[in-house]
């Protein structure tokens, strides 16, 4: 069954680099594509007159956007959702259908992007599939292929394990990070002795080793480089990724309520964009 991916889009800047990432990954794995546009709710009177205005404004939007997709060469499956709502809760729910879910960054501006920019944050917390955000500006002759997160938890080895995979699809290398900062306690930095940050390093490799366990013989060709980097997690990551192809995070969504939350790293990383970001989610939720 071919993968389906669903991209925002809202006509602005941000939403046509998005749109471009997606199609040309639509493109080579054969993927069918749906576009989805949301009219904002929020400001808008509830009345019938006003309610059928955005859903119209909406379905021209959608228009215009399945127009300028076909205008950049994609020939693959093509559909389109246009509806007025919360612009979160729509994109959850549409997510639930999708294989990955492609949005826009946000550029700074209360308007620049619109929602799928504001909220992409948000959303990458809430949906039910891979997030893919992807910066405006393109990396241009990445040096670095797959890069991701290590921290010994499930939500990053469910990110491992969607890394690896790109990697090899790519044909290019997957950099393991795993990030450790000490306690910043003033006062107490004598407890941290060599032993004890020996003790850290071990960890970190140990971390890393069983995260990549196995790897090796589903993707027998894939190089893995594995870093371990004595810096905060956030840092460590938007440097390493600066010039790679893909960075892939984990979420630590889980349940109805840590759902709405997501991990300080995947949020961090997301406000930055070093490159494009896939947040995934961790299959045991």
């Amino acid at each position: 069954m071919a993968e389906n991916i669903i991209i925002g889009v809202d006509g602005s800047e941000q939403s046509r680099a998005a749109l471009a990432w997606g199609l040309e990954r639509a493109k080579e794995r054969g993927a069918t594509v749906e576009l989805l546009h949301v009219a904002d709710d929020s400001f808008l009177s509830e009345s019938v007159a006003f309610l059928s205005e955005a859903q119209r404004a909406s379905e021209q939007m959608l228009e215009a956007e399945r127009d300028y997709a076909r205008s950049l060469g994609f020939e693959g499956e093509l559909t389109g959702t246009a509806v007025v709502g919360h612009p979160i809760v729509e994109v959850e729910v549409a997510s639930q259908r999708a294989d990955l879910l492609v949005l826009g960054e946000h550029a700074g501006s209360k308007w620049a992007g619109s929602f799928f920019g504001t909220r992409a944050v948000k959303i990458a917390a809430v949906a039910h599939c891979p997030v893919a955000v992807i910066p405006t500006t393109p990396v241009t002759n990445p040096t670095r292929g797959v890069v991701v997160g290590i921290d010994g938890s499930e939500p990053a080895q469910a990110a491992i394990d969607y890394a690896a995979e790109e990697a090899s699809r790519r044909g290019v290398s997957l950099s393991a990070v795993y990030a450790w900062m000490p306690p910043l306690t003033p006062g107490l930095e004598y407890l941290w002795s060599e032993e004890l940050i020996e003790s850290q390093r071990q960890a970190a490799e140990e971390a890393i080793a069983i995260g990549v366990s196995g790897l090796s013989t589903r993707y027998p060709d894939l190089e893995i480089q594995r870093e371990i980097v004595q810096a905060a997690p956030v840092s460590a990551l938007l440097q390493i990724a600066e010039n790679a192809e893909l960075l892939v995070v984990g979420s630590r969504g889980r349940g109805s309520i840590s759902r709405l939350l997501l991990g300080s790293v995947s949020h961090g990383v997301l406000q930055a964009l070093p490159c494009p970001v896939i947040v995934t989610r961790d299959t045991a939720k």
